[in-house]
């Protein structure tokens, strides 16, 4: 039953991904749409399974929000005397592919192996198509309307004669190292939900402890002063989905409100343990200039492909404090706030990264005047500027809340009485306080937030160059700008 399950896991990123594929955009296809013709059982079990009807199957996977609705027709043959010619004929079987190569556009499959397949056996560079490419590239082929011929979607070539759907555009759902590790991973581990653990080098664990230092000197710094937070972003989802961390995750986060963050500003200084943690604002680091504020752990190294770029700036291992502030009650002042919001927060963050503003390819000649302004202007000055946007409406008894200094400011306001009332969560080996409301905020960040992502996205989001837990792990550190040490990679 528990191998079961993780193959479902399997099955169900097969699916999501497939849906969420950016090149479906076909109409329903003239003929017969897509046909399957394999002679592996299993995969003709799991198309149907995935088929909400036998000859249409429809999708709205709710992902990203941009998400196009399939409806196409997927019909299955019981041998080769087809009676009727589909657009997209997906086979594994030579024969076929040479006798419809011809009359239509046809998916070769060969030896089809990934994560998901009871009885898959080990995958070589030759097997033409994983599992998760097998929708995937029959979708694009499809939405190119691709003349009559053989293609495949595989790993260094097939058995055939046919055309590698890679070279022609066509992006993998996930690279043949990916699908090997899936592989041995739901094999080795059938009761855990999977995850790419071996990211930093299978030192994901060790970086979940050294996480949980910063967030408990946070903790100990305002239990001290009666200052309230919560677990937030991916935390908050984290403590309510899985009891911790999420198992993917490389970072903690924490939200407050803007009259507790104040107060936690007066007081963190003076309070902080200097010698283990150091308290990060464009105030502490002259070169850090994000608007949410960190505490880093010292002794260690958490270095991006961005932060990279500034020497002096502290770069140890840190958890993101989060500051909601008060917006507008009337929608059209909260969407004028947020704009507003946003585009101080570009204008920082372009003087910081010494680019032009390019605001979404939006407002294109606000962008340039914007460009000319910030050149011109000290980063303090603008810093300023940010914090009164932010800030704008802290002064006005207003119900409502939004992110200003998060990454769901786009969801745009809520109501101020979610972050009222506290209660505490299971989070790792303790308990932290999270909003009363939680199942309310966590919808507005992630919508159906139970939902796990697909289990080939399930790895750590953030481009790191160089990891050191310094005395808080035993290893041997990685450093990708001066070249790897040791045998790991990250």
């Amino acid at each position: 039953m528990q191998y079961n399950n993780i193959v479902k896991d399997y099955m169900d990123d097969w699916t999501q991904r497939t849906a969420n594929a950016a090149c479906i955009s076909f109409t329903k296809p003239s003929r017969q749409g897509m046909m399957l013709l394999c002679t592996d059982p299993q995969l003709k079990t799991v198309t149907e399974n995935i088929a909400e009807k036998k000859e249409f199957y429809c999708t709205d996977v709710p992902l990203s929000g941009r998400e196009i609705k399939l409806c196409f027709r997927l019909s299955f043959a019981k041998d080769e005397m087809m009676q009727e010619i589909p657009d997209v004929l997906v086979t594994d079987i030579p024969a076929a592919a040479e006798k419809f190569r011809t009359k239509c556009a046809v998916l070769y499959t060969g030896r089809i192996f990934g994560a998901g397949f009871i009885h898959s056996k080990k995958p070589s560079k030759n097997s033409a198509t994983a599992i998760h490419d097998v929708f995937g590239a029959a979708f694009f082929m499809a939405g190119k309307n691709l003349k009559n011929g053989v293609y495949y979607a595989g790993f260094g070539g097939c058995n055939v004669k046919a055309k590698s759907l890679v070279s022609g555009g066509y992006v993998q759902a996930v690279s043949y190292d990916d699908v090997c590790f899936m592989m041995k991973y739901q094999k080795a581990h059938p009761d855990k939900i999977f995850c790419f653990d071996n990211t930093y080098g299978g030192r994901l664990a060790d970086l979940h402890r050294a996480l949980f230092l910063c967030l408990d000197e946070f903790d100990r710094i305002c239990k001290a002063h009666d200052i309230n937070y919560f677990l937030g972003g991916g935390s908050l989802l984290g403590a309510v989905r899985h009891g911790g961390m999420i198992p993917w995750d490389d970072d903690m986060d924490v939200m407050m409100t803007r009259k507790d963050y104040t107060r936690f500003l007066e007081v963190v200084e003076s309070e902080i343990d200097r010698e283990d943690f150091f308290f990060q604002s464009s105030d502490t680091d002259s070169e850090y200039h994000s608007i949410f504020t960190k505490i880093r752990l010292n002794g260690t190294a958490f270095t991006t492909r961005f932060s990279s770029r500034f020497k002096n700036m502290h770069q140890g291992i840190f958890i993101d404090i989060f500051v909601h502030d008060k917006t507008a009650d009337i929608k059209v002042l909260q969407k004028l706030h947020v704009f507003a919001t946003l585009f101080v927060r570009s204008m920082v963050f372009h003087k910081w990264e010494g680019t032009p503003m390019h605001f979404y390819g939006k407002a294109k000649l606000l962008c340039r005047l914007a460009t000319r302004y910030i050149n011109h202007t000290d980063m303090h000055k603008l810093e300023r500027i940010q914090e009164k946007v932010v800030t704008f409406f802290d002064r006005f008894p207003t119900h409502s809340l939004y992110d200003g200094t998060g990454e769901h400011l786009r969801h745009g306001a809520f109501p101020a009485r979610w972050l009222k009332k506290s209660a505490e969560m299971k989070f790792g080996d303790k308990v932290y306080p999270v909003p009363a409301n939680y199942d309310e905020y966590l919808r507005y960040s992630y919508g159906y937030y139970m939902t796990l992502i697909p289990a080939s996205l399930r790895r750590a989001g953030h481009d790191v160059v160089k990891i050191d837990l310094g005395k808080y792990g035993a290893f041997t550190p990685i450093d990708k700008t001066g070249g790897i040490k040791g045998n790991e990679r990250v």
